[in-house]
């Protein structure tokens, strides 16, 4: 995955902090679509907080690797994969 591309939230999906716990919980949609409530970690938070459909993937290695105790090339790695997770799942979408 390029770091070059930006994504966005899906709309759909809420992220919600309970208990010091972060989660992504859908909104609105099936009783199935609540079965898909996903539990974020520290670094999977961050990114998501910034899935705003400026900052290039790039901009938010740069962030991670300024916030976190990580090589740029683990900040990339993970942060490619943690977002083309949710891209799969329909969470985030590409902005052109």
């Amino acid at each position: 995955m390029n770091l070059g591309r930006r994504f966005r939230r899906n709309e759909r999906i809420a992220g919600r902090r309970i208990a010091g716990e972060s989660f992504l919980i859908p909104v609105c949609g099936t009783p199935l679509d609540m079965e898909n409530i996903f539990i974020l970690n520290p670094l999977a938070d961050f990114i998501w907080e910034r899935l705003d459909g400026e900052q290039t993937l790039d901009a938010i290695v740069a962030e991670i690797i300024a916030e976190f105790d990580v090589t740029a090339g683990k900040a990339g790695a993970d942060a490619r994969e943690f977002v083309g997770q949710l891209q799969q799942k329909g969470l985030v979408e590409e902005v052109a």
